[in-house]
Order: structure tokens, then C-alpha cells, then sequence
């Protein structure tokens, strides 16, 4: 079940969340430097400011990290571990597909947070914590925009 990287675009439109100040990394390779390297923390608190509609229990399973772990990230000075980022990069992208595909922030983020039956009545939020999970709600969102959604 491959999970298909971003596009040009893709990175732009889920890179605003993240609000990096500089350039978008222009190709995948160089967002993987970045997730190497660690997302300054100020990078989660931008995206977590701009979806004040998630709790924070939702943010660390997201992150596939604990709550309290979560607000020792509020205020770090130190970057995010390549873990943390990889999973906050991964949720832009998958948030910004669910937008294109659903037409906007609200709708797309009530499909997330939705039981759906093409994901075995899971909420896709929930399965973001892992790569696999994350493939799943790929294939279904693609399977929507297509059109091919059973």
C-alpha cells in the first residue's frame, strides 16, 4: 500500500501550516533534511494555533507522543525530534489533501474526526499515528477524489 508523496503544490499548501519563515522545500528530499535535522517547535505551535478545534489528546495521538510530553513541546527552544516532525509534516499533508478534496478546513477536518466505513468505522484522525494508518486514509482520500470510493 505505497503512500504518494507530495507534490510541488502539496508541500506549498501544507507547508502554510507549519508557518515556516523562508522558502518551501522544493522537493520531498528536502523536506526529509528537514524532518532529519528536527522542525523548530515554534513550527507545532503555529499549526496547532491554527486547529485550536483539537484538543490536546488529539495532537499527541497524532504525534503518537503522551500529552504531557505534548506541553513539554509548548515554548522548547530545542528542535522537534525527527519522530514529532515527521508525524506534524505528515498530518499537513494529509490535512491539506482532505481539503482539496473536501473543499475546505471545516469540512475536511469533520471527515477526519468521522467514523468511515471504508476505514473499517475508524476516525481517520486516529490512524495517523502510524505509516500505515496514514497510507489507509491516503488511499480513501484518493479513492474520493477519483471518484472511486465504495
Amino acid at each position: 500500500m505505497p503512500f504518494d508523496i507530495a507534490s510541488r503544490e502539496e508541500l506549498e499548501h501544507s507547508w502554510k501550516y507549519l508557518d515556516r519563515k523562508g522558502p518551501v522545500p522544493r522537493t520531498a528530499f528536502d523536506v526529509h533534511r528537514e524532518i532529519e535535522k528536527g522542525l523548530p517547535a515554534k513550527m507545532l505551535a503555529s499549526f496547532r494555533a491554527a486547529l485550536t478545534e483539537l484538543p490536546d489528546r488529539t495532537w499527541a495521538e497524532i504525534l503518537a507522543i503522551s500529552v504531557s510530553q505534548l506541553k513539554r513541546l509548548k515554548g522548547a527552544e530545542r528542535p522537534l525530534s525527527s519522530g514529532v516532525s515527521s508525524q506534524l509534516v505528515l498530518f499537513a499533508i494529509l490535512l491539506t489533501r482532505a481539503e482539496d478534496v473536501f473543499g475546505g478546513r471545516d469540512a475536511a477536518l469533520d471527515w477526519m474526526r468521522s467514523e468511515q466505513m471504508a476505514l473499517d468505522g475508524q476516525r481517520p484522525i486516529d490512524l495517523l499515528d502510524t505509516f500505515i494508518g496514514a497510507a489507509l486514509v491516503d488511499r480513501v482520500l484518493r479513492q474520493i477524489d477519483y471518484g472511486v470510493y465504495l
